[in-house]
């Protein structure tokens, strides 16, 4: 079994930001596109045009990753169908995961505490549970939580696919075993960044189009430290070719 690799994690969050600033133009570039597909996204939601857009979306994160690792033709029809195997592990795993999270406070019902309990109770859930903030706030800190291991690693092996390498979900667990706390602090910081931005932007009286100029690079970033964790992982000097 090869040696436990940990992510250093100061190092990759200064590197990426340093590889932003120094590329400036593909940041730029990749935020705008960024804009464009996410303020759209929020025009198109719940009607059909939505999908497509996503698609869109996919196409654009697979051409960064492959102009990060400089592997041309930046547009490769390939790798990006090769890249649907683990991306849509991912999602099924994660749609499993909410699905047990939404079923999850409704178990209390079930164990039959007492009937005034089970009244009270069932009040409070059905009480608009979209915007019930207790159960909202819990379902973040839960998905933090676990993001690790259902969303942050496996998104290093659908990374591994789009550059012509080994999308094995298997494989991204294996080598970047013990890090269950780096990659935490990475969802915790991103999630903070997203957050501020957007209690930001509403409290000056701004929108989700607002919202989106921010949230942008702040997409670029994370997918640059995205591409360093994964060179730290995947790419030593034994596997670089």
């Amino acid at each position: 079994m090869s040696a436990v690799k940990k992510l250093p994690l100061l190092n990759i969050l200064k590197k990426s930001l340093t590889y932003c600033i120094k590329n400036w133009q593909l940041s730029v570039a990749f935020s705008l596109m960024f804009y464009a597909v996410g303020a759209f996204a929020i025009w198109s939601w719940q009607s059909w045009m939505f999908l497509p857009n996503m698609i869109v979306l996919y196409v654009i994160w697979g051409v960064f990753f492959r102009v990060y690792f400089h592997r041309q033709p930046y547009f490769n029809l390939k790798p990006l169908f090769n890249s649907l195997m683990p991306s849509t592990k991912i999602v099924l795993l994660t749609v499993v995961i909410a699905s047990l999270l939404v079923l999850l406070p409704w178990v209390p019902l079930f164990i039959n505490i007492s009937p005034e309990f089970n009244q009270s109770y069932a009040q409070f859930l059905q009480g608009d549970i979209e915007h019930n903030g207790m159960l909202i706030l819990v379902a973040n800190i839960v998905f933090l939580l676990i993001s690790p291991i259902i969303a942050y690693r496996p998104f290093l092996a659908w990374i591994s696919s789009l550059i012509g390498r080994s999308g094995s979900l298997r494989q991204a667990w294996e080598k970047t075993r013990h890090n269950y706390f780096e990659f935490l602090v990475i969802s915790i910081w991103t999630d903070c960044m997203l957050s501020v931005a957007r209690w930001a932007i509403i409290e000056l009286g701004g929108n989700d189009y607002m919202t989106m100029v921010i949230v942008a690079p702040v997409m670029v970033y994370f997918n640059v430290v995205s591409a360093q964790a994964f060179e730290f992982f995947f790419l030593d000097k034994q596997e670089e070719n």
